[in-house]
């Protein structure tokens, strides 16, 4: 049997619309619906090799742009991560609305900025989110964050003479995972540079919210995806915050993983989220 073909949609959001990817099940969905968070400043692009291949096994699987971000309309201003999290649980409220999923609750997976959006939404409604799978933590103590707030204006805008864009595909072949093709380096360079002038506003969001104090409060049983990028020490330093986690190191792995691994990734988050 094949597996289920993607789809993109929009549905109305706190600024405007929220653009969305979404792959469901030949048949009845009978396992909880999955919700994919990006990373900054991507958007749901980077989810699409390995939705198909987890709704094919009888759930909805859903990645969201965050606002700003891929297709998503975007606030007036940067905002937090609990603000990402509000939005993320009214789009969930939306989709049973309009009956794309049902009841009951939902399994979530995070990467990089995504992982701290996935963190507050199961902290902060603990029986909406059932299991997590977080892709690296970007888990700073407050002097870090301060720190990388005040240099927060290091990533590449939009200049006059397009410089930021040789800047950066540069900053991205840096963390690329060696064994991605140049289509989808490009095609992950279109993503990067939608935003334009807003590509920082994610990291903003994370340096300002206290992760390590989310992630010792977590509840939900967790499935740690460490691969070797540019989060790989972090993590493991940070790693023991989370109460019952189960951390799986991805030798060699990197920015695109998600691409090249999508049948061995997507089989080991199934099994996971099939245990009782």
């Amino acid at each position: 049997m094949s597996a289920p073909l993607m789809q993109r949609a929009y549905c109305d959001g706190p600024y405007g619309q929220i653009h969305y990817r979404v792959a469901r099940p030949a048949g009845p969905a009978a396992l909880p619906p999955l919700l994919c968070l990006h990373q900054t400043p991507k958007s749901g692009f980077d989810y699409e090799p390995v939705m198909p291949l987890l709704a094919a096994q009888g759930r909805v699987v859903l990645a969201p742009d965050t606002p700003g971000y891929g297709g998503s309309d975007a606030p007036p201003a940067p905002i937090g991560i609990r603000d990402f999290g509000q939005v993320m649980a009214g789009f969930l409220e939306t989709m049973r609305a309009d009956g794309v999923i049902g009841e009951g609750p939902v399994d979530v997976m995070g990467y990089h900025t995504g992982s701290v959006t996935a963190t507050e939404l199961a902290v902060s409604r603990p029986r909406l989110i059932r299991r997590l799978v977080l892709v690296s933590l970007a888990a700073y103590e407050a002097e870090e964050r301060i720190r990388r707030l005040a240099s927060i204006d290091r990533f590449p805008v939009p200049r006059p003479d397009a410089g930021h864009v040789a800047d950066l595909w540069k900053l991205m072949e840096s963390m690329h995972d060696t064994r991605v093709d140049l289509d989808w380096k490009h095609a992950s360079l279109a993503e990067h540079l939608r935003p334009g002038k807003r590509l920082p506003w994610g990291f903003r969001a994370v340096y300002e919210y206290d992760f390590i104090g989310a992630l010792e409060n977590l509840r939900q049983p967790t499935l740690l995806l460490c691969p070797q990028d540019d989060l790989w020490d972090v993590t493991h330093r940070e790693a023991h915050r989370i109460p019952d986690a189960r951390l799986v190191e991805l030798h060699g792995a990197a920015h695109g993983f998600l691409k090249v691994d999508a049948e061995a990734i997507a089989a080991r988050i199934d099994s996971f989220l099939k245990e009782r």
